[in-house]
């Protein structure tokens, strides 16, 4: 895994001192080992590429790719091909194009009419010195949806780019345009349904074929999993399936009747019981580095530096698209009398403002007030439709953002795809009728394309929970935790966005919100710099159970 950074400058002179910013970056704001090199100038020197870590340093290499400060006759692409480089007919341009839903994302940044494009939006903010400069916005949605909306990143200053957009920058100057919409059904010709969502499935696994190994598959009991594993095994790719739960769990007995009927081998793998020890602060301190800044700590980021991957893993990650999103939920999974209109659109209204605005009162009242501003574009689009704004919410907020965060997480640690979520399989989707969608008639149409063999295995039921310490980490966690928030949170400034008097509710213990408290830990890390010490030993861990 690599990250790369690319610079467009009026002036040589310009481009030199940001392509230095960018290989003199504090290794404690990356999440994987440098050093940086530049990999690609521009014969003009008003654009370059730079690659963390550097060809030389042992980065992946592959491609285009080409080392040393001269220009390569190709230009260098990132890890994902989301930002390259053009120098064509004299025109030196860096280019930066995101998916429909942009899980592997490109975050622009602008420094005295250069323009930075990264697939890291910290290594962004330190090239262009906004570092140390948080957005409220971002602290805002990390307390109530859990994850960015919009273009909103940790540092202000730095945007995320819109899904499906391409962006080309010439001599500082940026200009963008559509790819070309996710469109919604009644916006194109009619669908080939499950058939085609089918084909875009399998043809997105297809390339799988050349993996060196096996892929190993996470198998659940659940709609999404079995459909890839369906697929994997049209397109004729090897594939090993496991289960993470312990024996009789309904996941572990269901996934292995899919195993079953699809002829692949399936192992369970046990969950850790209680009785170990946990490091609360090396967790948080590695979810802001690991997920740039995006993800609380209370989701399973991982660490920095880990090391190389060993096979390709694949899962169900983004199979909710297929069946609408946010809308599933608001449409009362099928049922027919919540399709009326008022009822839909009541409970789209109350379901929207739930998920981004369930823990608005910890915001003091100007930073409350930002934030739902930001949000009244959403809520004006429940009007037009609102089982479509919920459809629409998920893909460029759910996918895009918090799913953008976790891939990057999960590709630091192991080479993830993530087919739910091709180009090919989103817009398939979309243009099959949302009633579809919502009632779950399409999932279930899909996993009967690809196999079948699998119409008359059940979903699995909700099984006894496996023990879990981030819910349940016990009153000397509970201690630290909020010891940690209203120390650093202080320092950092946190208490400018946030209310004290409410974070301290939060914060007594017993914690009956261990969610909001892990994000509360995770923005006192981010906003104090905290972060940066994520290699450090914490010297902090606890017993739990």
């Amino acid at each position: 895994m690599y990250f790369t950074l690319a610079v467009s400058a009026p002036g040589a002179a310009h481009l030199d001192a940001l392509t230095r910013e960018a290989c003199a970056t504090d290794p404690r704001t990356m999440p994987v080992p440098g050093p940086p090199g530049v990999t690609w100038r521009s014969a003009d020197g008003r654009a370059a590429i730079v690659q963390w870590p550097g060809p030389a340093s042992g980065g992946e290499q592959g491609g285009d790719r080409a080392g040393g400060t001269a220009a390569p006759a190709a230009p260098s692409r990132s890890h994902s091909g989301t930002i390259w480089a053009e120098d064509t007919g004299g025109a030196p341009v860096v280019c930066g194009r995101t998916s429909v839903t942009r899980v592997d994302p490109v975050y622009a940044a602008e420094s005295g009419g250069a323009v930075v494009l990264s697939d890291r939006a910290s290594w962004a903010a330190a090239v262009t010195g906004r570092l140390g400069t948080p957005d409220p916005n971002l602290i805002c949605a990390l307390l109530n949806p859990g994850y960015p909306l919009g273009a909103t990143t940790p540092y202000a200053g730095v945007r995320a780019l819109g899904g499906a957009l391409s962006v080309r920058a010439l001599a500082g100057t940026a200009t963008g345009s559509a790819v070309r919409p996710a469109a919604p059904e009644d916006d194109v010709a009619e669908s080939g349904g499950a058939r085609e969502v089918a084909a875009a499935l399998v043809a997105a696994i297809e390339p799988l074929r050349a993996a060196p190994a096996p892929v190993e598959l996470s198998l659940t009991g659940g709609k999404d999993s079995r459909i890839v594993a369906a697929a994997l095994v049209a397109a004729g790719v090897p594939v090993l399936a496991h289960t993470h739960g312990f024996a009789g769990h309904p996941d572990v007995v269901i996934a292995a009747q899919i195993a079953e009927r699809l002829g692949i081998e399936h192992t369970v793998r046990v969950p850790v019981a209680p009785g170990g020890e946990a490091d609360p602060l090396g967790r948080i301190r590695s979810a802001v580095l690991v997920a740039d800044g995006m993800l609380s700590a209370f989701e399973n980021t991982g660490r920095p530096d880990p090391a190389p991957p060993s096979a390709v893993t694949i899962g169900g990650h983004g199979g909710e698209l297929l069946r609408g999103g946010y809308a599933e939920v608001a449409a009362g999974h099928g049922g027919r009398g919540y399709l009326s209109l008022a009822r839909r659109s009541a409970g789209a209204g109350e379901l929207l403002r739930r998920l981004t605005t369930r823990r608005i009162g910890l915001l003091r009242r100007g930073a409350a007030a930002r934030y739902a501003a930001t949000l009244a574009p959403w809520m004006a689009a429940l009007g037009r439709g609102p089982l479509r704004a919920l459809d629409d919410f998920y893909l460029v907020n759910r996918a895009g953002r918090w799913s953008a965060a976790a891939r990057q997480g999960y590709l630091i640690r192991e080479e993830l795809v993530q087919p739910l979520f091709d180009d090919r399989v989103v817009r398939a989707a979309r243009r099959v009728p949302l009633t579809e969608r919502v009632s779950g008639h399409l999932s279930r149409a899909v996993a009967a394309e690809l196999s079948p063999a699998l119409t008359d295995v059940p979903l699995a039921g909700k099984g006894p929970s496996a023990f879990d310490w981030r819910r349940d980490y016990g009153a000397e966690i509970a201690g630290f935790l909020r010891e940690y928030v209203l120390d650093n949170g202080a320092a950092g400034g946190l208490f400018e966005v946030v209310s004290r008097p409410a974070a301290e509710r939060v914060l007594a213990v017993p914690h009956a919100e261990p969610g909001t408290v892990w994000a509360l830990a995770t923005l006192a890390c981010l906003v104090s710099g905290d972060w940066r010490n994520a290699r450090e030993p914490s010297g902090r861990t606890f017993r739990v159970g």
